[in-house]
């Protein structure tokens, strides 16, 4: 059995695992309280077994982790919670627990969907391009996805002949990222969504490639 007994109640392990890497954060222990109040809320609840109580994580330090699922294993007795990512969950400043100093790193999508929806969250800031452009109606911004996507198709051409284009190709990617990742969140799609369609085709179809060459 993985649950232990302390202080009178029972214990168990609780896994916070990164929805869209699927990189292991961290682990702490639950009682049934902290899992109800998980459920409830959303929010990643433990509890402390050092200070003998139950706690919220980024109550002090406002790193908090939303839970998306919390999911028991076969034995009901270890609990992963799948969670959204978007700050360091380790006291050392970390992103995980199990990384040594910076070894580890968020998805970059995911980090790049957090800095968007933090820009747009944030204060009005005339100097904001990202606020800018959130303003602007869908078809302009419908019209920079259209026009980073030409840029990459012409540097690739140009890497097709030199080589030593790849700098200049992967800006151009990194630009075409950035102006989708606002279409998204304009349109109210999270990256959840689009990973969850990956999944569901492949799964369904035996790879991505032929869902694509074969909608029906």
């Amino acid at each position: 059995m993985s649950q232990i007994e302390e202080d009178g109640q029972v214990l168990y392990p609780a896994i916070v695992q990164d929805a869209l890497s699927h990189q292991v954060m961290m682990l702490a222990y639950v009682n049934d309280e902290a899992l109800a109040l998980t459920r409830e809320t959303g929010w990643a609840h433990f509890y402390s077994r050092s200070r003998r109580q139950l706690w919220r994580k980024g109550e002090s330090s406002g790193r908090s982790i939303r839970v998306r699922q919390v999911l028991p294993d076969c034995d009901n007795d270890t609990f992963l919670y799948v969670s959204e990512i978007e700050a360091p969950v380790c006291h050392r400043d970390t992103w995980g627990c199990f990384a040594e100093g910076e070894a580890w790193t968020p998805d970059p999508l995911a980090l790049l969907d957090s800095i968007v929806r933090a820009r747009l969250q944030g204060e009005p800031d005339p100097e904001s391009y990202t606020q800018r452009l959130f303003g602007d109606d869908m078809g302009r911004i419908a019209q920079k996805v259209g026009e980073e996507a030409v840029e990459v198709a012409i540097e690739s051409v140009k890497m097709g002949q030199d080589r030593q284009n790849a700098a200049a190709l992967t800006g151009e990617v990194v630009d075409l990222l950035y102006h989708l990742s606002i279409l998204l969140v304009r349109s109210g799609i999270t990256l959840q969504n689009v990973s969850d369609e990956l999944m569901r085709r492949h799964q369904g179809r035996g790879s991505v490639e032929e869902s694509r060459t074969n909608p029906a």
